[in-house]
């Protein structure tokens, strides 16, 4: 493994999966106040000026793209996704 591959377990996968869903489901019922006032408790706090809307579509976003690589990897729990950045 070099040092740009990043390599992730299904576990880590399924993991982050239910972080996110949990997420969409507190912002869901929150106000655009509210939502502002608990950002940065959430996985995606660090960006500025995020809107509660962004961070919606962000955690759909990310929700999807974990779905296709867990797709990827396949029924076998043991296997990992690896993927290249590019530098």
């Amino acid at each position: 493994m070099t040092q740009d591959e990043i390599k992730l377990t299904r576990e880590q996968l399924e993991k982050m999966n239910r972080l996110h869903r949990r997420e969409l489901r507190q912002i869901k019922n929150m106000s655009e106040a509210q939502f502002q006032a608990f950002r940065r408790n959430f996985s995606f706090g660090q960006l500025a000026d995020i809107t509660r809307e962004e961070a919606h579509a962000l955690l759909t976003s990310m929700l999807a793209l974990n779905l296709q690589l867990l797709s990827d990897l396949g029924p076998n729990s043991g296997t990992t996704y690896q993927n290249h950045i590019d530098s």
